[in-house]
């Protein structure tokens, strides 16, 4: 097997690249100590993936530092066990833990190469893309600097980076999500590993940046015969780039073997709860209305009453909400006298309605605008045009005094639940705040008991009222923030990617929370989300957003089961599908979306809308849609 870069893939050696035996891993002291890992043993043979999964705190990503001899970094210690690799270095396999910082760092990128989950964290912000690449094969090779940067360039174009020439010469700042972690996928395999460590490369990525990743890492492990350890929570992904699967919890193994078997045989409780908390795309046909999520670990958290069922939201009646030609744009400035010289459009003439007690999902990749168009709703931006009428009032035409009343109304549940709470507050307070904003109680036992309530309604415990949000998971910290949006008795909750970032069973149970409250309270939810599993699990109706402008508007089983524009037919297309037996052929979308900047007076061409059949509507530039 010969590829591309020049080198020579051989298949002589195909038994196991890597052993892991009873690895245990601590923290603290020593003489109580907190095991993250515990008695951990697998193998992984060359030119195979081996998917850890898990859910955050389970032990995943830890037991990964040990394989690059990072553990005494990060404050831990290995108490016991060997990580066996079959070095090509020393020509013979070697114990990482026995060996010194010195040789160690021999091995770190050359023979086994780490992508983190965050590469803005990763890449260094002050050096550029390019530089950080020439580092590493400098680093590791007697190359010179024109030699490594030729490479480096090659390697760019090798995961289908846009316009490489450019990008290596540029900082991270200036790439997007996926252009950054295909950048360090590039640095990552510059020095054509033998072992490659995944660690949730994909899971701030929309679906079809997802797709273009996997389906390079897929590529280039082919390519160089590389072996592949995946770390993710992603069950879908998963199934589709893994051979064998490891379940983790609380440090431990439960379950490992072949990929068909312990997704589709699962034989450990754990497991099976896991597989059960998994949104698929499908699971949903003939089915009118959004359904609970059938988890254990829900039913054992319930104890505050009944749990609901969804309610058909009553179309006949007017709108609870109206949205009409909704524009928003950003200026951008530049040149000696600082002109407004081009327009950012995020949000172009966007319109829709959302009636009471329905669900209303807003989806897109990052830059099509929704979250834009969410938080012009909440009043959090000023638009440039456009009406917002709720219960028929047009929101920006009131005084200011009446528009706060609306706010009270319409609750905003932000993706980051650390970031939109106050670090130094006890999360009591941070409850209560809008309450007292509000003026909805007066006396402090009042306010106090109403957010105990809210507490124990989210599923959290009355106790906890005197903590801080340091103190919870990030489950339990998003549970707080609906409690929070819930303190002002709203209507309408705004949710912006709420459960992007949690883990699939803790998902389930946040989402279980949503449906419950809904069918208890007759709330509306504009579900902002670029999953689409999620979306055909909870909504009632699905608006697709590219670059701005909303392009399919429907019933959510019309959409996912007939969808009629091109682009949301390519965003259903690159999600997962869990059914190991079935890899993904297709070649995903390449390149990036086109940008949103244009210059002033150049402003986008506004299409119309046709009803396909009753409430489906399509943009009528739909035929001739183009990616680029």
């Amino acid at each position: 097997m010969i590829n591309t870069i020049g080198e020579v893939a051989t298949d002589a050696h195909r038994g196991p690249v890597l052993r892991v035996q009873d690895l245990s891993i601590e923290f603290g002291d020593p003489r109580a100590p907190f095991c993250a890992v515990q008695k951990l043993s697998y193998s992984l043979d060359q030119g195979k993936t081996l998917a850890i999964v898990g859910e955050s705190g389970s032990g995943k990503s830890v037991s990964s530092l040990a394989l690059l001899g990072l553990i005494p970094h990060v404050g831990g210690r290995i108490s016991q066990g060997t990580v066996l690799f079959d070095s090509p270095h020393y020509g013979h396999e070697v114990n990482i833990n026995d060996l010194p910082e010195k040789a160690l760092r021999i091995l770190r990128g050359n023979e086994i190469a780490m992508i983190f989950q965050e590469p803005m964290t990763s890449l260094n912000p002050v050096y550029t893309v390019g530089s950080q690449i020439i580092e590493a094969i400098k680093l590791h090779s007697q190359k010179t600097t024109i030699e490594a940067r030729r490479e480096a360039l090659e390697w760019l174009e090798r995961v289908r980076l846009p316009h490489a020439k450019r990008i290596i010469d540029s900082y991270p700042h200036q790439l997007s999500g996926g252009m950054r972690q295909r950048a360090m996928i590039a640095m990552a395999l510059s020095c054509r590993p033998k072992i490659l460590i995944a660690d949730e490369p994909t899971t701030a990525l929309d679906v079809t940046i997802q797709a273009q990743i996997l389906h390079i890492i897929r590529e280039l492990q082919s390519e160089l015969d590389m072996a592949v350890v995946f770390i993710s929570h992603d069950m879908g992904v998963v199934s589709e780039m893994a051979d064998d699967v490891l379940v983790m919890r609380q440090g431990l193994k439960v379950e490992y073997g072949d990929v068909k078997d312990v997704l589709v045989k699962p034989q450990h409780p754990y497991t099976k709860s896991l597989l059960a908390a998994v949104p698929r795309i499908g699971s949903m046909e003939n089915k009118t209305l959004p359904e609970r999520f059938d988890i254990v670990e829900d039913k054992q958290q319930r104890t505050d009453g009944p749990i609901y069922t969804a309610v058909a939201p009553k179309y006949e009646n007017a709108p609870l909400l109206e949205v009409a030609g909704l524009t928003t744009r950003f200026n951008i400035r530049s040149g000696l006298l600082n002109k407004v010289t081009h327009h950012v459009h995020a949000a172009e003439s966007v319109g829709f309605q959302l009636f009471k007690g329905e669900t209303l999902g807003l989806v897109g990749e990052s830059g099509s605008g929704k979250s834009t168009v969410g938080k012009t709703i909440q009043q959090l931006i000023d638009p440039v045009g456009g009406t917002v009428r709720f219960r028929g009032q047009d929101v920006f035409q009131l005084p200011k005094a009446q528009r706060k009343k609306f706010r009270q109304e319409i609750q905003y549940i932000f993706q980051d639940p650390y970031g939109s709470l106050n670090p130094r507050k006890k999360i009591g307070e941070s409850i209560a705040e809008p309450i007292r904003t509000h003026g909805l109680l007066e006396s402090k036992s009042a306010i106090e008991k109403r957010v105990k309530e809210l507490l124990e309604r989210v599923g959290l415990q009355s106790m906890h009222y005197d903590r801080y949000p340091h103190e919870f998971s990030g489950g339990q910290r998003q549970r707080i923030c609906i409690a929070r949006a819930l303190a002002c008795e709203p209507s309408l909750i705004i949710a912006d990617e709420a459960v992007s970032a949690l883990d699939v069973s803790v998902q389930a149970q946040v989402l279980n929370l949503m449906m419950d409250l809904q069918a208890e309270k007759g709330l509306s939810y504009l579900f902002i989300s670029h999953d689409m599993a999620v979306i055909e699990r909870v909504c009632h109706r699905v608006a697709v957003m590219y670059l701005g402008q909303l392009v399919e508007l429907g019933p959510r089983e019309q959409i996912f089961k007939n969808p009629q524009h091109p682009y949301t037919r390519r965003l259903l297309s690159a999600v997962p599908e869990l059914n190991p037996s079935k890899k993904r052929e297709s070649v995903p979308l390449e390149g990036e979306i086109p940008s949103a900047v244009r210059a002033v007076g150049d402003a986008p061409f506004v299409h119309g809308f046709d009803e396909v059949s009753p409430g489906h509507f399509l943009a009528q530039n739909a035929g001739n849609f183009r990616w680029v």
